[in-house]
Parts: structure tokens; C-alpha cells; sequence
């Protein structure tokens, strides 16, 4: 999954970074479909004593987001991917479960 991170007012270093990959590799297993990799925008904002992350991945024509907020950064962070999990969940059942079927042929009834 490629991830780019947007840091107002604070940056993340190499270590913190990598520690991260490995947390949305999971979710990247979930979205990724076979025709490309995956990608996600994740927003770090600080303010006061609150860090807020906002983590957005397009799939499927549907805006994935997940949003949470902590007195500790990581915190947010796996709180946020996990909604965001929870989400890639739901829509890759509602994709699965929507499929059409062919109906059956008015000469097989009867």
C-alpha cells in the first residue's frame, strides 16, 4: 500500500514512519484488488493536546475515511486505521454480495 503523510505543524521520522507501513499493510491486503496498489493520504494534525489523523483511500468509487483523534499520536493513528478497516470490511462485502446473476431461461421452468 503506498501511504504519503501530511504533517501540520509536526513531522514523522524514518523509524515512525516504518512502524506504520507495517500497520497499513493490513488494510492494503483488504484493498488491494489485483489491479494495482492501493493508496492512502494520511493527514497529522496537533493542536493543543490533541493530535487528530484523518486517513483517506479511494476504492471502488467510494471514499474510504478514517478519522480519530488522541492525546497520543500511535494512539489516534491505529484507531483511525482500524474504522478504516472496519469500512474496506463492509464496501468488499456490498461489492461481493452485489453481483448480478443471470436469470433463469423462460424454457428451463417448467
Amino acid at each position: 500500500m503506498k501511504v504519503t503523510y501530511t504533517g501540520r505543524q509536526m513531522d514523522l521520522s524514518s523509524a515512525q514512519t516504518r512502524r506504520l507501513e507495517l500497520e497499513f499493510e493490513k488494510v492494503g491486503k483488504l484493498l488491494d484488488n489485483g489491479m494495482g496498489q492501493a493508496e492512502a493520504h494520511v493527514v497529522l494534525s496537533h493542536e493543543r493536546h490533541l493530535n487528530s489523523v484523518e486517513v483517506t483511500v479511494p476504492y471502488h468509487s467510494h471514499e474510504l475515511v478514517g478519522q480519530a483523534a488522541d492525546a497520543d499520536l500511535f494512539t489516534a493513528i491505529h484507531s483511525a486505521v482500524g474504522k478504516l478497516e472496519t469500512q474496506a470490511i463492509r464496501v468488499r462485502e456490498k461489492y461481493r454480495d452485489g453481483k448480478r446473476v443471470p436469470k433463469p431461461s423462460a424454457g428451463s421452468e417448467g
